[in-house]
């Protein structure tokens, strides 16, 4: 096993960014960055879910809300990759509503122009294809995708333990679908909650990228995925404004539950 090198801190240009294990480099905006692949990746964008959740009779707003085009278009402006990685959910559920449609387009499309699109599937992404098909969207679909020492999925399928530990000696592996998150306190009466990176010897898992996904606090309940209950993590990196502040896994585990 390569051991993972100490954290140290890049100067930011506006935004804070962490090195971690085997060259890459996490950003306060939620994306990691490799720059020997030159891939720039994300994950869970749940396009649409405001409009989703309308149709279901939740009369959530819908204006002003959607920036995720924008706000990948800054990332890619940064840092220039080569391929940008969406690691599953790209869509909060697909279905023919005019507004997602054209949501899915101009993403797509404005951000084509840079970098060449890898879209993981995702558990809430059934039938994606027919939406990026019906319109020749310029994107890669695909189940994993796979550049250099990194495997890059969405981590919804299940996986055995002997697979787990085959790839612990041989690959990095980067995922969404988990959306952690961090509670912290003042001691007092006030609480927040904010998204943050789970690093391991060999696993990286990304907050949600959606500002709609509430997340799942830590230690709360189990994972989602088996991939994330075998794994026994080393850091928690939460994402603070502009800054990343890092805490050791179990010491981010006490702040979550100070009473346990």
């Amino acid at each position: 096993m390569i051991p993972s090198p100490t954290p140290s801190v890049i100067q930011p240009r506006k935004h804070q960014q962490l090195a971690i294990a085997e060259g890459a480099v996490l950003d306060v905006r939620r994306a990691i960055w490799v720059p020997s692949e030159q891939v720039l990746a994300v994950a869970d964008l749940h396009l649409g879910y405001a409009w989703a959740q309308r149709r279901r009779g939740l009369l959530l707003p819908v204006e002003g809300v959607e920036d995720t085009a924008v706000r990948l278009q800054e990332l890619i402006g940064d840092y220039q990759p080569r391929q940008l990685v969406v690691l599953g959910d790209i869509v909060h559920q697909v279905s023919q509503i005019p507004m997602l449609e054209s949501l899915l387009s101009d993403l797509c499309r404005r951000l084509a122009r840079d970098c060449e699109l890898v879209f993981c599937r995702g558990n809430h992404d059934q039938k994606l294809e027919t939406l990026i098909a019906a319109q020749s969207l310029p994107v890669r679909l695909v189940d994993e995708w796979h550049t250099g020492n990194w495997r890059w999925l969405h981590g919804d399928h299940p996986e055995s333990v002997s697979t787990l530990r085959l790839e612990s000696t041989s690959s990095m592996v980067a995922m969404g679908h988990e959306h952690p998150c961090l509670r912290l306190e003042d001691g007092m009466a006030s609480s927040i909650k904010v998204p943050c990176f789970l690093v391991s010897e060999r696993l990286v898992i990304l907050p949600a990228f959606s500002h709609w996904a509430a997340g799942s606090v830590i230690g709360q309940r189990p994972f989602l995925g088996s991939r994330a209950r075998e794994v026994s993590f080393q850091s928690v990196y939460a994402c603070m404004g502009h800054r990343l502040l890092e805490m050791p896994w179990k010491a981010a585990l006490r702040a979550n539950h100070p009473a346990s």
